[in-house]
C-alpha cells in the first residue's frame, strides 16, 4: 500500500504553480506594455525586457510602478 504524500507537499505545489502563472501573466504585460510604448528608445525597452525576463514579478512591479505612462 502507497502513503500519499504529505498535505503540505500540494500546499507547496500550489503555491509555486500560482507563482507561476502569475510571473507569466505579469511578465507578458509587462512586454506587451514595453513594447507599445513610443516614449521609451530602444535601450530603455531592452532594459526592461531582460530585466522582467530575468526577474518576472519583481521586474514587471519595478515597471508598473515606476512608468507614469503604461
Amino acid at each position: 500500500m502507497e502513503a500519499s504524500p504529505p498535505l503540505a507537499v500540494g500546499v507547496l505545489a500550489a503555491g509555486l504553480t500560482v507563482a507561476g502563472v502569475l510571473a507569466v501573466v505579469l511578465a507578458v504585460a509587462a512586454w506587451a506594455s514595453v513594447f507599445r510604448n513610443p516614449a521609451l528608445s530602444g535601450g530603455a525597452k531592452a532594459m526592461w525586457f531582460f530585466a522582467t525576463l530575468l526577474f518576472p514579478i519583481f521586474g514587471a512591479l519595478v515597471y508598473f510602478g515606476v512608468r507614469e505612462s503604461w
